[in-house]
């Protein structure tokens, strides 16, 4: 069916754009490329500025294959050498699309197109949720948490519709009423609490856990339909909250047997608070059992607190978006980085490497010289790479173009700093499977001064001087393996999933001086254990013997702690407990305790789904012994390790609290309140959809 649409397509679009110069075909056009991509009704034909014929697209990088992509519909693209970036085609059914070199044929132009009967299109991620139908495949456990989940929404709603401080409408009490059983108990949802956190603006309280599980306010039990009602208004009144704006309820384990249907839930809501005046968000975990487990609406019979936390923030504004004041002028940021990644992968041929994670980077460092940070911002794949210079007032100017550094291959990330000690910031571009070495003339101009093959897709750089002789070296990430093999910006194809090591290779680049780098990967020791699907490295002196060693997250698995001995590195991660076996996306280090040691906190992937489905009967059956428990710890979150000092680290994530951070690609650590004690902040979220389902 394909390649019969894909003749017609090439019929109709010759005889309409040939003579606009937008398709060249034979010897004007050498890599006659088709690819079937985004919504069915839209055709894309790129034009200069997007496509393999740029001057900013390097020649070994580029891959062209004739491809056939019958994923979400269709999209052709063609590319010309010779086409006006400005150049337009005639006909009020065709427009420029974002301004960004790309134009789009509407639907009406498609009608030679039969997409009738079975031949349907899909979603990247539609036939997966499509074919996936627990009730079907016997994951009853699965099917009751879906049921559960539709009760829970209900209650949401009608925490919504509330405040406190007003009261509940009769209408409301009667919704309420109705999600639990004539016999429901619960304690108190709003247990006694200590403050943990007082800082300016900031107050956080936690359940102290000194209460039987359902003692009510006075010590008896909450009981029945007005029970749960009074149960609720307790929380809210005591919680802080004057309304609920927004109310969250995950199902993250299920137990069912003859006698039992129980759930043990994640509960988020927040909203202004009732006094002072401010905000308060309430995270609370309950243990719900459930009337039955065969009713497609299961009532509430009980609720147990688990956990209890209230956050109150006054009514000072601690962050301000920023966003449109600096940028928002910027035809660039309008044009280009206002859209998401949803928007681009609809726009650009599959095979120039657009990624469905929009896994991408940016570098922060004064490139001018004049004493304020500028930001170089890494772009999908048929996008430039933009060069933000900061002026005196705050704003942005784009500085790209004369940069020399608007790369438009796929590019996740970069370094912003000095390589040849000449006191100006140089830059460093991951394309690919390559890196790119750019040296700075002082004023924010880059010129192109070596390129390195990497031995896997580059996600992520970090640099430090290893060796100790006065220069940065560079250590790339490797998430794919081989690019000879691999359309750029594909998904990983580990195996085994939770324990991969067919993954890309990572690289360290020796800094021999004169922008001369050598790849001494095997020689320095780094090609232990080196075929994960590595996300992130960071530097740090973790055993305080004066040299910089390396920890690499690793998705798909284990991670590696590379020792540093004068240079000859040492995988230790099994040894010292850091192995961490998880969906490993990034690094931070820092003294948590403030003994003197550095402290190591990764970035994961907690998972509602994989928390339930994981502890079932029916996961992996037949599996190696250790299997189940490792897809259960895949699951947990992130990690917190303690440095004892001695070379051995002991995990502390569960006590510490840290491990539900959802999907989880980066963190930091700063001092936020200035208390002189490190904080930490996690950036999380997936690909963008209208349902947000068990992340």
């Amino acid at each position: 069916m394909g390649w019969r649409i894909l003749e017609r397509f090439s019929s109709e679009l010759r005889s309409r754009f040939i003579e606009k110069d937008y398709l060249k075909v034979g010897d004007g056009f050498p890599w006659p490329t088709f690819s079937f991509f985004g919504v069915a009704g839209r055709i894309a034909i790129q034009k200069k500025s997007g496509c393999c014929f740029s001057e900013r697209i390097h020649k070994p990088l580029v891959m062209w294959k004739s491809t056939l992509f019958l994923t979400g519909g269709f999209m052709l693209s063609a590319c010309s050498e010779d086409s006006s970036e400005n150049e337009k085609v005639g006909g009020d059914d065709i427009r420029e699309e974002s301004g960004a070199g790309v134009l789009v044929v509407e639907e009406a132009d498609l009608g030679f197109l039969d997409l009738s009967g079975d031949q349907k299109l899909i979603g990247p991620l539609a036939d997966a949720y499509r074919r996936l139908d627990p009730a079907e495949d016997g994951w009853e456990t699965e099917t009751f948490s879906e049921n559960v989940a539709s009760q829970l929404n209900l209650l949401a709603g009608e925490l919504k519709k509330i405040g406190a401080l007003e009261g509940l409408s009769d209408k409301s009490i009667a919704t309420l009423g109705a999600l639990v059983t004539s016999d429901f108990q619960s304690g108190m949802l709003r247990p006694r609490v200590n403050e943990v956190l007082k800082s300016e603006g900031l107050r956080v309280n936690r359940f102290d856990g000194s209460f039987p599980p359902l003692t009510g306010v006075k010590g008896e039990v909450n009981r029945g339909q007005n029970g749960f009602v009074f149960a609720l208004e307790q929380l809210l009144e005591e919680g802080g909250l004057g309304a609920v704006t927004h109310a969250k309820f995950k199902v993250s384990h299920v137990e069912l047997t003859d006698k039992r249907a129980s759930t043990r839930v994640l509960v988020q809501l927040d909203g202004p608070s009732a006094s002072p005046s401010g905000i308060t968000q309430v995270n609370t975990t309950w243990n719900c059992s459930w009337n039955s487990k065969d009713a497609d609406q299961p009532l509430l019979s009980s609720v147990q607190v688990l956990a209890y936390e209230e956050v109150v923030k006054d009514g000072r504004t601690l962050f301000s978006e920023m966003t449109n004041a600096v940028v928002g002028g910027l035809d660039s940021f309008r044009k280009q980085f206002s859209y998401g990644v949803d928007h681009w992968r609809l726009r650009i041929p599959a095979h120039l490497g657009v990624a469905v994670t929009g896994h991408h980077g940016l570098a922060v460092g004064d490139v001018n010289g004049d004493g304020l940070e500028d930001v170089y911002l890494c772009a999908e794949a048929g996008l430039p790479n933009r060069l933000l210079i900061q002026e005196k007032n705050g704003q942005f100017s784009d500085a790209t173009k004369q940069s020399g550094a608007d790369w438009l291959d796929t590019s996740a990330s970069a370094l912003i700093l000095d390589l040849d000690n000449d006191g100006d910031q140089d830059l460093v571009v991951g394309l690919a499977w390559f890196v790119v070495l750019m040296e700075n003339d002082g004023s924010g101009r880059f010129t192109e001064r070596s390129i390195s093959e990497s031995k896997g897709q580059i996600l992520s750089m970090a640099a430090a001087d290893y060796d100790q002789d006065g220069d940065l070296d560079i250590f790339t990430c490797g998430y794919q393996g081989d690019g000879k093999d691999l359309r750029q910006g594909a998904l990983a194809m580990p195996i085994p999933f939770h324990d991969a090591n067919n993954g890309g290779a990572n690289t360290l680049l020796r800094n021999q001086g004169g922008w001369k780098f050598e790849d001494q990967t095997e020689r320095s020791g780094l090609g232990e254990n080196n075929q994960r699907f590595s996300f992130s490295a960071v530097w740090e002196d973790y055993d305080n013997d004066g040299d910089s060693d390396l920890y690499v997250a690793n998705d798909f698995g284990r991670n590696n702690l590379y020792q540093n001995n004068n240079g000859i590195f040492t995988d230790v991660a099994a040894l010292a407990g850091v192995e961490d076996k998880a969906a490993g996306m990034s690094v931070a280090w820092s003294d948590v305790n403030q003994d003197g040691y550095m402290d190591l906190y990764i970035s994961n992937m907690f998972s509602n789904a994989g928390n339930r489905v994981t502890y079932q009967n029916q996961f992996k059956i037949g599996d190696q012994p250790g299997d189940t428990a490792a897809f259960q710890r895949f699951a947990r979150g992130n990690t917190m390790f303690q440095n004892l000092g001695n070379g051995q680290f002991v995990d502390i994530s569960e006590p510490a609290g840290v491990t539900m951070a959802r999907w989880a690609w980066g963190s930091v650590f700063a001092d936020f309140n200035n208390d002189s004690l490190d904080d930490i902040i996690v950036a999380n979220g997936f690909i963008t959809s209208t349902d947000s389902g068990d992340l």
